[in-house]
């Protein structure tokens, strides 16, 4: 077995062998490979603490009661649990993503700043016209990542939140509830 004696700042293409034969085929896959940059996703999860309350402002309070219940509509906490994946190109010279600390930055600022022990109906302005669900919480984190690295590079690729159910009258088994949004749309339902 041949010992890989590349110098650390140039990195290996994930379909590129450690010891590759010489051959003209394998010489321009790699001329070609070298003139693109691999990319990967980067995963950085983060935890929120926040309050809301169920409420869909174009309900009325009986239809809002209906649909919630009495102790979803009252103010609750959750702990939520954000998973948020990039795509971004590895760079040549570190072998890091490219700009990794834009990514923290940019999970930071956009849900963990915004969002960490506030009352998502009233502390952030998103919800002032949309119900604080799970699924709209997942939207917001989407969205606001997605314009804080827009000048860059990199892409948010998936967005997942996961918390506990909110407190319902008719309280069923599930532990926890995952959304997921990974940027595909489809067609309006009421």
């Amino acid at each position: 077995m041949e010992i890989d004696n590349a110098s650390p700042s140039t990195a290996l293409s994930p379909s590129e062998p450690v010891a590759a034969a010489a051959t003209p085929a394998a010489l321009s896959a790699t001329t070609s490979l070298d003139e693109e940059a691999p990319l990967v996703t980067v995963t950085h999860r983060c935890t929120v603490n926040a309050i809301h309350r169920l409420w869909c402002p174009a309900l009325s309070e009986q239809q809002n009661q209906a649909r919630w219940g009495l102790p979803g509509m009252a103010v609750h906490g959750h702990v939520y649990h954000f998973e948020i994946k990039f795509k971004a190109p590895v760079s040549r010279k570190t072998g890091q993503v490219v700009g990794a600390a834009i990514l923290e930055d940019a999970v930071h600022m956009g849900v963990h700043e915004v969002l960490n022990h506030k009352n998502l109906d009233s502390d952030v302005s998103f919800f002032i016209s949309r119900p604080s669900t799970l699924e709209n919480v997942c939207l917001f984190a989407w969205r606001n990542i997605g314009v804080i690295i827009a000048h860059t590079p990199r892409q948010v690729y998936e967005v997942s939140v996961e918390a506990e159910p909110c407190p319902r009258t008719d309280a069923l088994s599930i532990e926890k509830t995952r959304v997921t949004f990974s940027g595909e749309m489809g067609p309006i339902s009421f």
